[in-house]
């Protein structure tokens, strides 16, 4: 109730392998299956990431990720490498998607949802320069 939501939209987040992955997505996966492979993964705690940790314990699952790193640009560019799976966000992996360097590892037994939103403080003054970013925002950073 203290914020005003300007603009929200659902944001679509998925498993993906490097093109050459010896997994295939027309296998459709189980997420038990999954978690047998090597993750590179964002921190733990990380907001897409956290979610997956909490879905999968109440799948019993676990994975114990081969690194840990916060910089999505170099977990696309190792799983393009074929080192291991990762669980990102579209806006992270669409383009290397178009470009056939990395696919969708579809799963039928996992869904998370994630939000991408811009929002202000509603008793905060806003700014001349700060409607200008807020408009300028819903523009250009939703579709």
């Amino acid at each position: 109730t203290e914020y005003i939501i300007v603009k929200e939209e659902r944001v679509g987040v998925h498993f993906v392998a490097g093109a050459g992955y010896p997994l295939s997505p027309a296998s459709k996966p189980s997420v038990r299956d999954l978690c047998s492979h090597p993750f590179i993964l964002t921190e733990k705690g990380m907001s897409y990431r956290r979610l997956l940790d909490e879905k999968l314990a109440e799948m019993s699952l676990e994975i114990h990720p081969l690194l840990e790193i916060g910089n999505t640009d170099l977990i696309c560019s190792l799983l393009e490498q074929n080192l291991g799976i990762s669980f990102l966000p579209d806006y992270v992996t669409a383009k290397k998607i178009a470009e056939g360097k990395l696919v969708v590892l579809d799963v039928d037994d996992l869904d998370i949802e994630v939000w991408k939103q811009l929002l202000y403080h509603r008793n905060k003054w806003v700014s001349p320069q700060m409607e200008s970013l807020i408009r300028h925002c819903v523009e250009y950073a939703f579709t």
